[in-house]
């Protein structure tokens, strides 16, 4: 069978589960050569092969050294260094370093940079979009080593806006190919600077960022056979920081509120409701629930928060993809449920009426909406020149409660306003009209102008001028009866004063033929069910398989079921049901994928796949850093069963979500910031997704565009992440990151920033002192967490960090590529090195000629993007791994197609990549994984790795022990 074991390996699975079966050797990955014949068993301090001093003159005229665009500089401790200089003009490449390296004939030769660690892309606020963040890569004989963007053989180098180890050198490691190593003493590598890469871009020039600046410092490059790397005795490396707490900086909460002030004041006068997105129409509602706001209370506030669904439903109807492709992705419209449950018992009798913001009428014509101006009306920035000025006024009008006054001073002096969006039309004769009242007005007067357009915004009619009398007088109504002019399907109100005098305007009109055939809106009700029971019948079809894009789809779908539930609780699906879409999402059930047009679940990838591993992290598809912190999705997805009308308690919600929360807190990092306080930081080395180096800062919860540092504290009050988000604020790193908060103009984070002022914050404040902390801190337990459905380990020991991803960006199969960040509190070494592996099948993966990425990503709507990605810039460049051949691991029976349908060339593909059984040495470290679900596997006798222990258990393992492995089982051994 194609899913069968290769027969032929030396690790054989026997035919029943639970067999034991023996690791007498794994040939399916070069073991690397040792530095010398007679190693002893034990640990081992082998010396390298060949170092390269940059910026010394001796040991690069040694090495060849032929350096273009690049400068000698001091740099850290003192140290010499070259940095690589853009080209002139600018351009994605920049300078190079191309030298002689001495390899071994055999095995695997590792080539590692020494870094100093306090450099960094200073353009930005760390965790923003610096526009700096340089790269280096790695080139041997003329072609590319590993991949640009995401590979398991990466750059040499991403800086980033934070800087790595501060004081000091850290280390990254990568494999040469060993074909082009194989009968050579000596090669010839190539260090290559280029800029940024922004790597959701969609076309090339989105992807690949000029180089503007020079390259960080290169110190020395290394070549070694031991996948772990010992820099000489006697290299400056920098001691250990001695961490402070950051003090001060509490200025942020007064920027903040500032922020949200504004925010909720413009949501409530300004800004078109039929306008507003999804965070706005929540940020409202919200603004309505706190006394804090000017939107307390307000009726206008709910009828602005009703305006902006009927927006949102006009301009779905008008588009398809304001639910299948908006900002809200796979949320669809989940808020609409869920600001319908917040306000229901305030809602009156609005739902009976019609939708408001009919593309038909002018948006408030009687200017009642506003604040210092009246929302949907505009000057033009040409206008300003005029002199006059516009306000919305709320001591005169002619109905109502307020008008538009229009105010010039000088003779040549003019104020223009109009009407936004424009109003669609017919053909036929209209009727366009306004109350003007006048005092003082000389020269033209006041009057309106429509001005009318096609469907593409070109003007196609102008100057129809009506005026009202001059001079002074009280409320006088002018009128323009007009056939539509060929071709015009839209028009602008333009009302004007040219000339000395002040005019006052309301009751603006638009009568349309007698025959006219403009829809009638719905009634409120059922537009919003029309619109609540599609996004939930639509995203019930298409529900993802990526973890956190599972959890935004199964929020959005328990939200419009929710909204159902009030509004038309016949066509709701049950609670179990709609929960179970949570609990899929978070691997508390199955994830049994999108459903057929009767409801059935399609099943792509079987009956027991979980969103998330029992070790409590997401799968994507093996460990994440950034996208695995979804502490936001978990809160939203939580207090969208608990908050607002009807609200259910949810324990099982809760428990599993503190869980997967406190999981994360073992993926953390401690160390110093680019001032010595310390921070704990994601662990992202190990990571498959867009990682930064380092990893952005949290403890418990995180800043991010939904997320704030104290989410999750307050709303699940569980002591221990109660204790670690006390320490984040013990260690004064709560305010830093909250500049998002505070200055980031997206009413996504505005809606962040009013959660976090006026109810995180205060929360937070009150709970109880509790002893928790970090569990990575150096003054922790030691600890080993082992996942072996994403196969990554994290170890604490000591004083050392050990984080492992054995099943490391391994999309098309076994790659026996595993990713190393080891921690000390002196140094760190990032290293992807070669592992073994075991019970592959026959079927193949051949790596392809590509540079940037390794994959096509899996998608059906990336088609535009080719296999690999787009080529970078300048001349063909060719991939050093071409033509390596990877096995597939074999999949569970009951998942059909491990591509889910999609099948570009070398698309990222299903569990393919993940080896049933993985061995991987790393210095004193050995870890030995079993990710099957019925096998039971007895390990090879380890003479050259000696006795060790079981880190898990505090027992010795001798070197000829052979413990067995079962099921979904890993071993990690130390010999320190």
């Amino acid at each position: 069978m194609p899913n069968s074991p290769r027969r032929r390996e030396v690790l054989k699975y026997a035919g029943t589960a639970g067999a034991a079966v023996a690791v007498l050797g794994l040939p399916t990955a070069p073991p690397a050569a040792a530095a010398t014949s007679d190693v002893a068993p034990g640990r081992r301090e082998p010396a390298p092969l060949d170092i390269v001093v940059f910026g010394d003159t001796d040991s690069e005229s040694a090495h060849q050294l032929t350096a273009t665009l690049s400068d000698t500089v001091t740099g850290g401790l003192g140290q010499s260094a070259r940095v690589l200089n853009p080209t002139s003009p600018a351009s994605y490449w920049g300078g190079t370093l191309k030298f002689d390296v001495a390899v071994c004939p055999t095995g695997t030769t590792y080539v590692t940079v020494r870094l100093w660690g306090d450099d960094h892309d200073d353009t930005s606020d760390e965790a923003a979009a610096g526009t700096n963040m340089w790269r280096l890569q790695l080139f041997c004989e003329g072609k590319q080593v590993g991949y640009q963007d995401q590979g398991a053989v990466d750059s040499l180098d991403i800086l980033d806006t934070a800087p790595r180890t501060p004081g000091r050198f850290f280390f990254h490691t990568l494999p040469l190919p060993e074909k082009m190593t194989a009968g050579k003493d000596k090669v010839t590598l190539e260090i290559r600077s280029m800029g940024r890469i922004w790597s959701y871009g969609q076309n090339a020039s989105q992807l690949y960022r000029t180089m503007t600046a020079p390259s960080r410092g290169i110190y020395r490059l290394y070549t070694h056979t031991d996948p772990y790397f010992v820099p000489p005795k006697g290299e400056v490396q920098g001691p250990a920081p001695t961490p402070t707490a950051r003090t001060g900086g509490e200025e942020i909460l007064d920027a903040i509120a500032a922020r949200v002030q504004k925010d909720q004041k413009n949501l409530l006068t300004t800004a078109n409701p039929a306008t507003l997105d999804g965070w706005a129409m929540q940020s409202l509602a919200e603004g309505w629930l706190w006394s804090g706001s000017p939107a307390y209370g307000k009726p206008e506030a709910i009828d602005r928060v009703l305006q902006a669904i009927d927006g949102r439903y006009l301009a779905w109807k008008a588009d398809s993809t304001v639910l299948t492709g908006s900002d809200q992705q796979w949320q669809g419209f989940g808020r609409v449920g869920l600001v319908l449950a917040l306000l229901w018992e305030h809602l009156g009798d609005r739902l009976d009426e019609r939708v408001t913001g009919s593309p038909y009428a002018i948006t408030n014509p009687g200017f009642e909406s506003g604040a210092e101006t009246p929302t949907a009306w505009q000057m033009p920035g040409w206008a300003t020149a005029g002199g006059g000025t516009w306000v919305r006024d709320t001591t005169v009008s002619r109905s109502g409660s307020a008008s538009l006054k229009l105010q010039v001073t000088t003779a040549s002096g003019y104020s223009y306003v109009y009407s936004a969006p424009r109003t669609r039309i017919g053909q036929g004769t209209y009727k366009y009209g306004a109350w003007i009242k006048a005092d003082g007005v000389t020269g033209a007067g006041a009057h309106i102008d429509p001005l009318f357009f096609d469907a593409s915004g070109k003007l196609v009619g102008s100057d129809h001028k009506v005026y009202a009398s001059k001079g002074t007088h009280d409320w006088e109504y002018v009128e323009f009866v007009f056939d539509t002019p060929t071709g015009a399907t839209q028009m602008e109100m333009h009302l004007r004063l040219s000339g000395p005098g002040t005019a006052w305007f309301d009751d603006v009109t638009l009568v349309p033929p007698a025959d006219t055939t403009t829809p009638v809106p719905p009634v409120r009700k059922d537009a919003y069910v029309d619109m609540l029971k599609s996004s939930r019948d639509y995203w019930r079809r298409h529900f993802p398989h990526y973890s956190n894009q599972a959890q935004i789809c199964a929020i959005g779908l328990y939200q419009t079921n929710r909204g159902l539930k009030l509004l038309a609780p016949d066509l709701a699906l049950p609670e179990d049901k709609a929960r179970d879409y949570l609990y899929q999402s978070i691997g508390m059930v199955p994830y049994l994928g999108p459903e057929d047009k009767n409801g059935e679940p399609t099943k792509p990838l079987g009956d027991s796949y979980h969103q998330v591993t029992k070790a409590g992290l997401t799968r994507e598809l093996g460990y994440v850093g950034s996208y695995g912190e979804v502490i936001d999705w978990l809160v939203m997805m939580y207090e969208s069963v608990t908050r607002g009308y009807q609200g259910q308690d949810a324990p099982e919600l809760r428990g599993h979500m503190i869980e997967m929360t406190k999981a994360r807190g073992r993926f953390r990092v401690i160390d110093v910031d680019k001032d010595h306080h310390r921070i704990s930081r994601i662990e992202t080395v190990i990571g498959w997704r867009n990682e930064v180096y380092p990893g952005e800062t949290a403890y418990a919860s995180r800043t991010a565009w939904d997320s704030n540092p104290l989410m999750a504290a307050v709303v699940f009050k569980d002591p221990e992440i109660v204790g670690w988000t006390q320490e984040m604020v013990a260690d004064g790193q709560l305010y830093p990151q909250l500049h998002l908060q505070a200055g980031h103009a997206w009413t996504r984070v505005g809606l962040n920033a009013l959660r976090f002022l006026s109810h995180d914050w205060p929360e937070f404040q009150s709970l109880a002192a509790r002893p928790g902390r970090i569990p990575t801190g150096w003054d922790q337990p030691d600890f080993v967490l082992t996942d072996e459905e994403n196969g990554c380990v994290a170890v604490k020991n000591g004083t050392e960090l050990f984080f492992a991803s054995l099943y490391f960006r391994s999309r098309q199969g076994v790659n026996n590529y595993a990713r190393i960040h080891h921690v000390t509190p002196v140094d760190q070494r990032s290293a992807t090195v070669r592992e073994r592996s075991a019970g592959t099948t026959d079927k193949t993966f051949t790596a392809r000629d590509w540079v940037l990425w390794d994959y096509a990503i899996n998608d059906p709507g990336a088609g535009h993007i080719p296999p690999g990605g787009f080529p970078p810039p300048g001349d063909t460049l060719h991939q050093a791994l071409e033509g390596d051949v990877y096995h597939l691991a074999p999949v569970p029976d009951d998942i059909p197609d491990p591509t889910l349908g999609v099948h570009f060339d070398g698309v990222e593909t299903m569990l393919v990549g993940r080896a049933p059984f993985y061995l991987c040495e790393y210095g004193d470290y050995l870890i030995a994984m079993n990710t099957s679900t019925d096998k039971t596997v007895t390990l090879p006798a380890r003479q050259k790795f000696g006795p060790a222990r079981d880190l898990a258990t505090g027992k010795t393992v001798g070197a000829g022990d052979r413990p067995k492995l079962g099921p979904r089982s890993t071993l990690v051994l130390y010999r320190g």
